[in-house]
C-alpha cells in the first residue's frame, strides 16, 4: 500500500550491503517530525504553529504534497481518536493553504481510499466513533465545493451517498485549524 510508510523511516536505514547510511529525504523527516508533534494525542488543543509549519513545508518543496499526503494518509487511520482526529485537522489545514499541487494528491484514488475507509462498515468505518467518521464525511464534502477541479473527490463521496454511509449532506462549514491569511511564524 502506497500510503502507508513504515514506522522506522524516520532514522537512517542502512544501504543494503554496504554498511553505509542513506540520508533520509529532509524534506521528508521535517514533514515527519513536525506530523508526529501536531498529531500526538497528548496534545489538548490543535498546534496550530505547528500546522502552519508543516504547511509551508508541504508547500516549499516540490515533493511536498506527495510525502504529505502519504503521510496524512497513514496518520488518519490511527487508532487512537484523538491522534486521527488532529491529523484530520491538519489534513484540512494543508488542503486550504498548500494549493493544487496538493490537491491532485488528495484527489487521487489512492489517498480517497485511506478516507473512504475510515467510514465504510467493509474496513474501519464500524471501529471508528461517530465523530471521526462525521469530519471525514464533512472534509469530503466540502472538498466538492472548494476544489470541484479534483472530480474523484466529488465522485467518492457520490459513491458514499449511493451505499448509505452517507445519509445527507453535512452543512458547509469554510473554518479551517487557521485561515489562510495567518502572518507567518
Amino acid at each position: 500500500n502506497l500510503c502507508i510508510l513504515q514506522t522506522d523511516m524516520a532514522t537512517q536505514s542502512p544501504r543494503a550491503g554496504s554498511g553505509q547510511a542513506i540520508p533520509l529525504n529532509p524534506v521528508q523527516a521535517r514533514l515527519e517530525s513536525l506530523l508526529l508533534d501536531a498529531t500526538n494525542p497528548h496534545n489538548t488543543m490543535n498546534k496550530v504553529n505547528v500546522i502552519k509549519q508543516f504547511c509551508d513545508t508541504v508547500a516549499m518543496s516540490s515533493e511536498g504534497p506527495l510525502l504529505a499526503a502519504r503521510l496524512l494518509g497513514h496518520r488518519i487511520q490511527s487508532p487512537q481518536d484523538q491522534e486521527a482526529l488532529q491529523a484530520l485537522a491538519v489534513l484540512e489545514a494543508a488542503v486550504k493553504s498548500c494549493g493544487p499541487a496538493f490537491h491532485g494528491e488528495v484527489g487521487k484514488f489512492r489517498f480517497l481510499n485511506e478516507m473512504i475507509k475510515l467510514v465504510s462498515p467493509k474496513y474501519l468505518g464500524g471501529q471508528r466513533p461517530e465523530h471521526v467518521k462525521q469530519k471525514v464525511v464533512e472534509l469530503l464534502y466540502c472538498w466538492t465545493r472548494e476544489i470541484p477541479g479534483e472530480s474523484k473527490i466529488g465522485e467518492a463521496y457520490q459513491m458514499l451517498k449511493d451505499q448509505g454511509v452517507v445519509g445527507e449532506d453535512p452543512e458547509y462549514v469554510t473554518s479551517a485549524v487557521f485561515a489562510a491569511s495567518l502572518p507567518p511564524r
